[in-house]
């Protein structure tokens, strides 16, 4: 599932520290609710359906009656005591049920009912202090009292209980008539460790896109549950460098942290030049000269956290026949209005609107609507958004576009008219699919308003019949000039997957094979695909110069590639290939690596590991690796590097004989120049 966002203050620059953190949470209690206005923190609210529910009412008490973490740093902020007040919410401002301080800290130390999915970090060198530290993996201790009636009644006293052992376990307040609170362990979610990744650079002062024209986006693998009422939240911190936000505590509180006082000869110096870290400072830029400025700065604001959170959606564990096979969203995002209207969402548009897959996968199409959308431009009712899909006229002009000269495609994108349903080939699906999908599952209106909001076909088996480039628009909201909503669906006749690595330690498998990327592989977040083709695919899949080194007689069944081809690892990626797919002639096998757009080839190490039952061999650049028998390597490398030997060697004996004999140069180049000639003055 594509969890795609926008951030205002840029990531993965050299201009702040930007972190995100993905979470989810799941309840059967969790509710959107149809009012703006705050829940009351009371039994009746937390039960009133008017209102929206994340967090619950003990959650929001826990944090009302515990004592803030006053080792943090508040910088000249006046805060409450309990968990509700941070720099950033010095107030304790109340959202909903939510902690103030578990939002604004990562990881947070006390229990929280949010799951980690991903972090993105410019701080590379802390995913391993996150991963370790995450409530996935690790228990959490917290004071608290034993019952929701207990809590309620010390909230309405007021009373603020310790953060810590020690503290919890001698608390004692008459007020509470001998009731005390305990030191207790809440167990680790039981979920893997949070992905850890370098995010995508954006840039500040800016809600859009990314390089590459899309926005930014993390790939969420579904975890194989059954949830009726889940939600998902993104956490944005952006930090600057004023001051080491990690080793700073509450004694720089209350403007006792001086900024740049290494240039001074004291901190009293600083001072006086109004270099100390405070709000709105006024700063003396030179000794003795009567020159000030303001800064705007605000110390709620200078390492702060948005936040934003999704309506709730179910997770529906797999049924048996899907299992062990991935299984692809393709959805709708955006909603009703023209680009100024929606913005910074977006119009309607499928998502993922380019979406590669593997042959014996599933694709499951879905999306949901609204009949109570904002107004805005578009077709149909007022506030009601529909949508439907459906494959474009098959009408083709310059099919030289396609980056997979292998692959037919169906379906012209620059055009607007579906096909016909009844010569569609829409993914081989059935022409109940074909006109379920052309509907919306309804069956008189035009604009689909007789079709529900929320539409679901199912996942549907895609398999190598299916091979091929379908190019589909929905008719509802593809209104040219103003918007534009269609979709492109790639189907490869070979197994492959995509891995993000970063710079940590990163598996990734592919049927039985293994491809380990060691920490410090790549500098950066990586998109790497790894496929496997057939003997017979790769002459009719790679680039000319990959045809040309082909040698079927003595080439194994089995062909890995590890893509983009450029990339270079600066740590050797590490393959290990099982025996059935060298035919278990493992002893007699040559593994060989070449980059296909240029036939640059090489021979490379391998060792047996029988234990196993797999060969092991190393790389540092991605490319195609190709395995064949000893016998015949050497034939290879004689096909190969020969030719091109002789080619070099034709080149420079040409340059030298032209550099000793000029004037027959003239002349070669005067006759090629009137045969060109001739060829232009022939109708």
């Amino acid at each position: 599932l594509p969890i795609q966002w926008t951030n205002q203050h840029s990531c993965n620059d050299v201009n702040a520290d930007c972190t995100l953190i993905l979470q989810y949470t799941c309840n059967d209690s969790l509710r959107d609710g149809a009012s703006t206005t705050t829940i009351p923190v009371t039994v009746d609210g937390e039960q009133n359906s008017t209102y929206r529910l994340t967090e619950d009412l003990t959650s929001y008490l826990n944090c009302r009656v515990r004592s803030r973490n006053k080792n943090l740093f508040t910088a000249e902020q006046n805060l409450g005591s309990s968990s509700t007040s941070t720099r950033q919410n010095p107030a304790g401002t109340r959202y909903g049920y939510e902690c103030p301080e578990e939002r604004d800290y990562y990881p947070y130390w006390q229990p929280t009912n949010w799951i980690d999915i991903a972090i993105l970090t410019n701080r590379q060198d802390l995913c391993s202090y996150y991963r370790q530290n995450s409530q996935n993996i690790q228990s959490r201790f917290a004071c608290t009292f034993s019952s929701k009636g207990i809590l309620i009644a010390a909230n309405n006293l007021g009373i603020i209980i310790p953060n810590n052992k020690e503290q919890c376990e001698a608390f004692t307040d008459s007020r509470l008539n001998g009731t005390k609170p305990s030191w207790v362990e809440y167990p680790s979610l039981n979920q893997p460790a949070p992905e850890c990744y370098t995010p995508s650079y954006t840039r500040e002062n800016h809600l859009g896109d990314i390089f590459g024209s899309d926005m930014p986006v993390y790939n969420w693998t579904l975890p194989n549950i059954s949830a009726k009422k889940c939600v998902l939240r993104i956490r944005y911190n952006i930090s600057t460098a004023d001051y080491d936000s990690w080793n700073i505590n509450s004694t720089s509180n209350l403007g006792n942290l001086y900024v740049m006082k290494e240039y001074f000869a004291n901190e009293s110096t600083a001072q006086n030049r109004g270099y100390r870290y405070q709000t709105n400072p006024q700063i003396q830029l030179f000794d003795g000269l009567n020159l000030t400025l303001q800064l705007a700065i605000n110390t709620q604001q200078y390492g702060r956290v948005f936040q934003d959170r999704s309506f709730t959606f179910e997770i529906r564990q797999r049924p048996t026949e899907y299992q062990d096979r991935p299984i692809y969203n393709l959805n709708v995002r955006g909603r009703r209005g023209n680009i100024v209207q929606v913005y910074p969402a977006l119009e309607y548009d499928f998502v993922p609107n380019r979406l590669e897959i593997p042959p014996n996968s599933y694709v499951h199409i879905q999306w949901i609507g609204s009949n109570t959308t904002p107004p805005g431009a578009g077709q149909g009712n007022q506030q009601i958004d529909r949508n439907n899909l459906l494959l474009l006229t098959n009408k083709k002009i310059n099919p030289n576009w396609n980056q997979f000269q292998y692959l037919n495609f169906t379906g012209l994108y620059i055009a607007n008219l579906p096909e016909l349903l009844n010569q569609s080939t829409f993914l081989n699906l059935s022409l109940s699919d074909l006109r379920n999908l052309a509907a919306s599952g309804q069956n008189t209106d035009p604009l689909l308003l007789n079709a529900t909001a929320y539409f679901d076909l199912g996942p549907r088996l895609i398999t190598d019949k299916s091979a091929g480039i379908y190019h589909y628009v929905s008719t509802r909201n593809n209104d040219f000039s103003n918007r534009d909503q269609k979709g492109r669906i790639i189907v490869q006749p070979f197994q492959f997957n995509y891995q993000t690595i970063g710079q940590n330690t990163y598996t990734t498998k592919l049927e039985d094979t293994t491809v380990i990327f060691p920490e410090g592989s790549v500098n950066t977040t990586v998109p790497i695909k790894l496929s496997k083709f057939s003997r017979d695919q790769l002459s009719q899949i790679l680039p000319i110069n990959g045809q040309n080194i082909v040698n079927k007689q003595t080439l194994f069944d089995s062909v890995y590639v590890v893509e983009p081809y450029d990339l270079q690892f600066s740590s050797n990626i590490q393959f290990q290939i099982p025996f059935q797919e060298l035919n278990n002639d493992q002893k007699n096998v040559d593994v060989l690596q070449f980059e296909p757009t240029n036939g640059v080839y090489l021979k490379l190490l391998s060792t047996l590991d029988t234990n196993n039952r797999v060969l092991k061999f190393q790389s540092d650049t991605a490319g195609v690796f190709v395995f064949v028998e000893k016998s015949s390597s050497s034939i290879w490398v004689a096909g190969v590097v020969i030719p091109i030997v002789l080619i070099v060697i034709i080149i420079i004996s040409t340059v030298i004989y032209f550099r000793l004999s000029p004037n027959r140069y003239i002349q070669v180049k005067d006759q090629l120049t009137k045969t060109k000639r001739s060829f232009f003055s022939r109708v």
